[in-house]
């Protein structure tokens, strides 16, 4: 069979590269780079920015320039690794807080299916309770959830909550109670300004979000190309934001920030609203910062190596609809924070 996708070596993959428009300047480095970051990844993860229609490379485009606009994209794939992993903590926690206190804290107790909506859309109680009870199987279950079947008479929610995953804790939010889902959503956005549904609306889309940000990002799956699917309601956002966050014309959210909401901005902002703590703020808009903050040349020498990374974080901000002023937008949330 004549495969469609053959194998091949390194050299000619630097051919396909070259008859493609693509400058090598050096072959050696070349073949360290895409053994270092994968051909895949560099050449289909970018190609929107440095390609044209035909599969052409745009004009004077290096290998060197992808290799380096991967590097600034891999820096805001750790940021939002990190963060989400704090917010799916933060949020599991208080889930599991008001389920404890209100439908016990035995498992039998609280995944009971009396507390839950059977079904919502295609969501069914059923099948989530179902993933969650692999955890609950002595055969199958993670740490600390086996020691708890090993030693303990029951399997409370903020131990079982550390093993099931992400997907699973939103699930169980979405199907919990009314009632309910309105202390946890308290707990989590502490305002008055939007109604409790808003509230609610806000915090699935977001967590959605910020899940299927991390997925891309931990499976490189194209994480600079990632766009919610679930959008994060705009209008009822720029109600609990301080003034500047988001910018309005004729009392609607500008479509540059419908659009910015789609990606990590929208990501970021949510994340640093959730986190709602000052030395956890400060510290994402640090990291942001050292990721586009522009460099400065120390002699002639590494002046064009400089402003070409400059450049090519102007165009991530672009590509990825990041406003310009983001980290300034960023500093509005953290100034507002009590």
């Amino acid at each position: 069979m004549a495969f469609d996708k053959p194998f091949l070596d390194l050299d000619k993959q630097l051919n396909l590269l070259e008859s493609r428009k693509l400058i090598i300047t050096n072959r050696d480095r070349a073949k360290r780079l895409i053994m270092t970051s994968s051909y895949y990844d560099l050449m289909n993860g970018y190609k929107s920015v440095f390609m044209l229609s035909n599969d052409r490379f745009k004009d004077n485009v290096k290998l060197e320039d992808i290799y380096i606009f991967s590097f600034i994209d891999k820096g805001i794939q750790s940021i939002t690794m990190k963060y989400s992993l704090m917010i799916e903590t933060l949020f599991k926690t208080r889930l599991s807080y008001v389920i404890s206190n209100h439908l016990g804290v035995h498992q039998d107790d609280y995944l009971h299916a009396r507390y839950y909506k059977r079904q919502i859309n295609h969501l069914s109680f059923a099948k989530v309770k179902q993933e969650i009870n692999k955890q609950l199987d002595i055969c199958n279950a993670k740490q600390p959830t086996k020691y708890y079947l090993k030693h303990h008479n029951h399997v409370p929610p903020w131990i079982l909550f550390k093993n099931i995953s992400f997907g699973s804790a939103i699930n169980i939010f979405r199907l919990l109670s009314t009632k309910h889902k309105r202390e946890v959503v308290n707990l989590l956005l502490p305002t008055d300004l939007i109604t409790c549904k808003d509230k609610i609306e806000l915090l699935i889309n977001t967590l959605e979000a910020i899940r299927r940000f991390r997925n891309c990002a931990a499976h490189s799956l194209n994480f600079f190309g990632c766009r919610s699917v679930y959008n994060i309601p705009g209008n009822i956002l720029y109600t609990i934001v301080p003034n500047g966050v988001l910018k309005r014309e004729k009392g609607e959210i500008t479509s540059r920030d419908k659009k910015s909401l789609k990606g990590i901005y929208g990501v970021l902002i949510m994340t640093a609203l959730l986190l709602n703590d000052k030395l956890l703020v400060s510290s994402l808009i640090a990291e942001c910062r050292g990721v586009f903050k522009p460099e400065v040349s120390g002699d002639d020498d590494s002046k064009h190596i400089v402003d070409l990374i400059n450049e090519l974080k102007q165009k991530y901000k672009e590509a990825t609809q990041i406003p310009i002023d983001f980290i300034d937008r960023l500093e509005i949330i953290y100034k507002s924070i009590t």
